[in-house]
């Protein structure tokens, strides 16, 4: 009799933990558009030149009537080069200035938005760039009608971002160039790797996915960036911390390995998840600057 009820709680709390991981996953704390702010003043010095009210502020529905939250920021000298920078998991539109400092300085216009469930937004979770990347074509096409069918555009991601931009490859945008800062290619190689990190079962990752399937309508495991990446032609350049223990720089390898276009990578020493441009803001633009000219972006 001992032993059905050891085995059936144990079952429920792999059930119960299953469903916790599953709910963090996809709702995580979001930052504020003030802390996310503060945050790159704080780390970034060169971005404390910007204020919010350089910014023009301006929304995006989706095809799905979700409302999108936008901040724009016009080159010095008028040009028809724009950038759309994507934010990583929890964080804002304002995430993307230490990027977007760079671009400034190479007089490109530059596009920002609060990610789905993020910043301004409506509250919602995240299905890690299969509902994000419908976003993100929603907020390019509405950048082509709203400043012209002869702009040239490219696409600049951060983490989630990044992934985002991957993703988004199924769609065929006509893009000049992606940049993939530390993206990830596969959900639950991150997901496992965290639980082993902490020291817990890694099969948590699937029961996680399953209860997730049931409760927000898609699995972890239907995540995976790298079957959209698989012959792409487009210019891209993937930037990676070379310390990162979060998002491993395999991901960017991998996605680099099945790329048949122009394509480039760069590892940046002592940086952690999200922080090479931070850790090495000089090294950063210039790897930056030199794949938008050879390409011929600028």
């Amino acid at each position: 009799m001992i032993g059905p009820i050891i085995l059936g709680v144990f079952l429920l709390a792999i059930l119960l933990c299953s469903i916790y991981l599953a709910h963090v996953t996809v709702y995580g704390r979001r930052q504020t558009l003030e802390e996310s702010w503060t945050w790159q003043m704080e780390h970034s010095p060169a971005t404390q030149r910007f204020k919010a009210e350089d910014f023009e502020g301006y929304t995006v529905t989706g095809v799905d009537g979700y409302v999108y939250h936008c901040a724009f920021l016009p080159a010095k000298i008028p040009t028809n080069r724009y950038v759309i920078l994507v934010h990583g998991y929890t964080d804002t539109r304002w995430g993307m200035l230490k990027y977007l400092q760079f671009y400034a300085t190479m007089n490109v216009n530059c596009i920002l938005y609060d990610q789905r469930g993020h910043g301004m937004n409506r509250p919602t979770f995240c299905t890690y760039s299969l509902k994000e990347s419908e976003c993100l074509k929603s907020i390019y096409e509405d950048a082509r009608r709203r400043f012209g069918e002869e702009v040239h555009i490219g696409l600049h991601g951060e983490s989630l971002g990044g992934a985002t931009i991957l993703e988004s490859m199924k769609y065929g945008l006509d893009v000049d160039f992606y940049v993939d800062d530390c993206g990830f290619v596969e959900l639950m190689h991150v997901l496992k790797h965290g639980l082993s990190n902490m020291h817990l079962p890694r099969f948590l990752a699937y029961t996680a996915s399953l209860c997730n399937g049931i409760l927000h309508g898609f699995f972890f495991w239907k995540v995976k960036p790298l079957n959209h990446v698989v012959g792409n032609e487009v210019p891209i350049l993937f930037m990676h911390g070379a310390s990162d223990d979060l998002i491993l720089p395999s991901h960017s390898q991998s996605a680099y390995d099945v790329c048949k276009g122009e394509k480039y990578i760069h590892l940046f020493k002592g940086a952690g998840h999200a922080q090479s441009a931070e850790v090495s803001p000089q090294e950063y633009r210039e790897v930056l600057e030199t794949f938008l000219r050879r390409i011929g972006f600028i």
